[in-house]
Parts: structure tokens; C-alpha cells; sequence
């Protein structure tokens, strides 16, 4: 019997019922994933409709617009390019559903195609949870992961960061099946969904560190257990060969600027742009630990520079969360969570090795995949959170699930319901986003410096909001730069 195996032995007999793997949960338990999937693709698809009637898509950095134009089957090649899997879902989504259209319109549509989703990977990541600890406690971290403010935001909108998050959950869910009984079959089911990640998001490559941490941690330097792992990450550089030999250059025509002619020159791009300081560093943590969990505010009214003439961003103070009763204690007992999950007694048999290796491999994924984005993008944490609320939520549910806290049930729902009512403040209340354009108008040089392209973008999304389906026909009209949205963020 594996350590494993002993741990939900001692858990069963404890009077908690435990599942031990995946594959074996009882259809009752699937039925009850299967209901939070869709349970959450309906707040889903309502919240996108609220936050479309209230021009409230366009924050935290998301290029909602340009995924917009799908749902009349108009591509941009700059997303085409960098986010394939989530264009080609987009235009098959809106082929097969085409006919619905007599009674809902083509926007809600393709709302609905981002919302299932979400949906798909709030029933992932359950069924992760399900892999690690006992079943009722799986379900209420699948109903937190499913609250938290990165994935419900990113489901409700039309961007590609969803897609990548729902297959990060596919991701961890299948590995923690094939780390507990390893077959060719479900290594395949695991370098497959590793392609599809890579191929929305080249920087899902980061996935790996997982596997490779985790067999490090249980079998040591014995070298007969690394063949497979070498060979799953070569399906990334085999994703980045389809996305910039195939897609980028034959299916679409390639771009001269920096910024999105390949994956590696909107990188050097980026560096170039990007500024680091203790403050940038800190503003960073706050957005990737936190309010990628809990919104701390009801509204992001927020500069991230001086480029930037328009708010859109939570301001990066921690203070702010106990601007609100709700917020605070909502913060408060996260905090308490955590606490009991580091700090609280536990049997040592239910913190067994294999189980620590895995925590070690989430933590290094999680900060590979930090450490990357904050030399790329530092001003915009939240727009690339979301892949990593799954393991922020099991690095901490593991230990917080195995500790002798009597009151683990009562602290956990109490989290989940000031957790939905927080966050939905700020998806389904007033939040207005604070617009200050100065000076309107548009550069005469058909070459605008960078500066001038990145202060142009908010311009483009006032535009946007205030004159809806005309915008797609006045972009067409701006110089090239201006007509990409200045700063793509397309690498990720």
C-alpha cells in the first residue's frame, strides 16, 4: 500500500470518507461535479451579460475587443498568432451553435463558448481536489477555485486567459491521476493537453516543472524514471514550431513590429518597456497572491503609469480590503486558512512524502510562472494569475484538509459564501472605471513612438465602450500601431 493509499486509510477510518483516485470516485460524486460546472457556467454567461450592459469588460488589462469581433467571424491576426486554440474554438463554436442565433445574439453566444470554459475547468479542478482529499472538502475548494476573482472575471469576458487557466486544471487533474497509477494511455492524455496549453499559451510550458519537481522529490536521481518526462517537454517546443512556422506566416500574414512578429520579439519588446522597482515588485505580489482570490475593492479606478489615461486596475495597497466589512473578512479568514495549513497539528501519515513532492512542484511552477511575468509584464499581474489559482488553492487545501482543526467545515463555507459576495460587488455591482482623456486626438505620424501607442490603448477602449460594434470600423482607419492596440500582450 502506498503512503497514499495509508493516508486515506487513516482518514476513512477517522470517519471521513476519502476518494483514491480519480477514476474511482462513485457516480453520486460525479453527478456533484458535474452540477458545480454548471452552476458556474451560468454565473458565468449572466455576469459576462452585466459586465457587457456596463462597459465593464475592458479591465485589468484584457483585450476584450479584439476577441469581440469573433463573434461576427472577424479575425485579428495578432491573436490568431498567439492565441490559435482559443480563435479556431471560437469560429468552430460559432459555426455549430450558428442556428441559436434566431433566438440570442451572436455577442452572448460566443459569452456562453468563454463561460463553458470556465465551467469546464471549475469541474478540473474538482476533480483535482477530489485526487488529494476527502470528497465534501473537494467540493467546497471546487466551489472557492470557481468564486475566486481572476477565473469568474476571465470566464465572463471574451480572452484568451481562461482557456489557458481551465487547461491548467485539466493539466494538474490528469498528472495527479497518472502520479498515482501510470499508464502510456494517461501519459498521452497528459502530453496532449500540454500541447493545447502551449499552443494558446507558449508560457503554459512552465506546466512541466511539475512532473519533473514531483519525480524528483520521490525517486531522487534514479534516472529510469525521467525518459518520459524529457520527452513530454518536447511538446512544447513542438507547440511554439506549429504556432510560429505553421500559423504565423501561412494561415496568417506575419507583422513587422517588435511587438508582434514572433513570440521572442514581443519578449525583447517587452523587457525593453518594463520597469522594476521594490514598488513594482510589491504591487505585483498583492495582485498574483491575493486579489487574484478576493477583489479588494468594488471598483479599479487605478493608474498603473503615466502612459495610462485611464484607470482600470486595482490599486496595489493591501489596506484596501478593509475598506469594507466584507473584504476584511473575507481577507481575515483567508488568512486563517492558511494559517491553520501551515501552522495546525497533523498526523504525519496524512502528510505522506509523495503528497510533499507535489507541494514542491506547485510551489516551483507557481514561481517560475511569477518570476517570468513579473520580468515580462509587471504592471498587469492579474491579467496572468489565473493559471495558477488551482495551485495556490491545493498548496494550501492539502495541508489546511489534513490538519486536526475541529472547525474546518465551518471555516471553509463561511470563507465561500463572503468570498461570492465580495466578488460579486464588483462583477454584478456599480463599478465605473475612471476615464480621464485629456487630449483626444489622433497622432498625425502613421509611426507613433511607444509611449504615444501604449497612451493610445485606453483611448481605443473609451472608444470602444461609448461607440460598441462602430469602433471595429474606425480601428481599420488608425496607423498600424494604433490598429494593434499599441502593447499587445500576446506572448501569454
Amino acid at each position: 500500500m502506498s503512503d497514499y493509499s495509508a493516508a486515506m486509510a487513516v482518514l476513512e477510518a477517522d470517519g471521513r470518507h476519502a476518494e483514491p483516485a480519480i477514476t474511482a470516485a462513485p457516480t453520486a460524486h460525479t453527478l456533484h461535479f458535474v452540477a458545480l460546472a454548471v452552476a458556474a457556467f451560468g454565473i458565468y454567461w449572466l455576469s459576462a451579460m452585466v459586465l457587457e450592459n456596463r462597459g465593464a469588460r475592458q479591465y485589468f488589462g484584457a483585450d476584450y475587443w479584439w476577441y469581440a469581433k469573433l463573434a461576427h467571424g472577424e479575425v485579428i491576426g495578432r491573436i490568431a498568432r498567439f492565441h490559435p486554440l482559443t480563435i479556431g474554438m471560437a469560429l468552430a463554436w460559432m459555426k455549430i451553435f450558428a442556428p441559436l442565433t434566431a433566438w440570442i445574439t451572436e455577442q452572448h453566444l460566443l459569452n456562453a463558448m468563454f463561460a463553458a470554459i470556465g465551467a469546464a475547468g471549475c469541474w478540473a479542478a474538482t476533480r483535482a481536489f477530489a485526487a488529494v482529499m476527502p470528497h465534501r472538502y473537494a467540493l467546497l475548494w471546487g466551489m472557492i477555485y470557481a468564486s475566486t476573482f481572476g477565473i469568474w472575471y476571465f470566464a465572463s469576458i471574451e480572452e484568451s486567459k481562461i482557456t489557458t487557466a481551465a487547461l491548467t486544471a485539466f493539466y494538474i487533474a490528469f498528472y495527479l491521476q497518472l502520479r498515482e497509477n501510470w499508464t502510456l494511455r494517461g501519459a498521452w492524455l497528459l502530453a496532449a493537453t500540454l500541447f493545447l496549453a502551449c499552443l494558446n499559451e507558449i508560457t503554459a510550458c512552465f506546466l512541466v516543472i511539475i512532473p519533473l519537481v514531483d519525480t524528483f522529490v520521490q525517486r531522487g536521481w534514479n534516472w529510469r524514471h525521467y525518459p518520459w518526462i524529457v520527452a513530454h517537454a518536447l511538446v512544447a517546443p513542438f507547440a511554439l514550431g506549429i504556432s510560429e512556422g505553421v500559423v504565423s506566416g501561412w494561415l496568417v500574414a506575419r507583422e513587422t513590429d517588435p511587438d508582434g512578429a514572433s513570440q521572442l520579439s514581443m519578449f525583447l519588446q517587452y523587457l525593453s518597456w518594463a520597469k522594476y522597482s521594490l514598488t513594482s515588485l510589491y504591487g505585483f505580489a498583492c495582485n498574483w497572491l491575493f486579489f487574484n482570490i478576493a477583489a479588494p475593492t468594488a471598483n479599479a479606478p487605478y493608474y498603473i503609469g503615466a502612459g495610462w489615461k485611464n484607470g482600470g486596475y486595482f490599486e496595489p495597497v493591501m489596506s484596501n480590503y478593509f475598506s469594507s466589512p466584507v473584504s476584511a473578512a473575507v481577507i481575515i479568514l483567508l488568512g486563517a486558512i492558511i494559517a491553520v495549513a501551515v501552522f495546525w497539528p497533523r498526523d504525519r501519515i496524512e502528510q505522506p512524502r509523495n503528497l510533499t513532492g507535489l507541494m514542491l512542484a506547485l510551489a516551483a511552477y507557481t514561481l517560475m510562472r511569477a518570476t517570468f511575468f513579473f520580468i515580462f509584464n509587471p504592471p498587469e499581474p492579474l491579467l496572468f494569475s489565473t493559471s495558477v489559482t488551482l495551485a495556490y488553492l491545493l498548496m494550501v487545501g492539502i495541508p489546511f484538509t489534513a490538519a486536526r482543526f475541529p472547525e474546518k467545515d465551518l471555516l471553509l463555507t463561511a470563507f465561500l459564501t463572503l468570498l461570492l459576495v465580495s466578488n460579486s460587488t464588483f462583477i454584478m455591482g456599480r463599478c465605473e472605471m475612471t476615464a480621464c482623456i485629456a487630449n483626444d486626438t489622433q497622432p498625425t505620424s502613421s509611426a507613433p513612438s511607444p509611449s504615444a501607442a501604449i497612451s493610445a490603448k485606453p483611448a481605443l477602449k473609451k472608444q470602444a465602450k461609448s461607440t460598441g460594434g462602430r469602433q471595429l470600423r474606425k480601428v481599420a482607419k488608425l496607423p498600424r500601431k494604433l490598429r494593434n492596440g499599441g502593447r499587445s500582450r500576446r506572448l501569454a
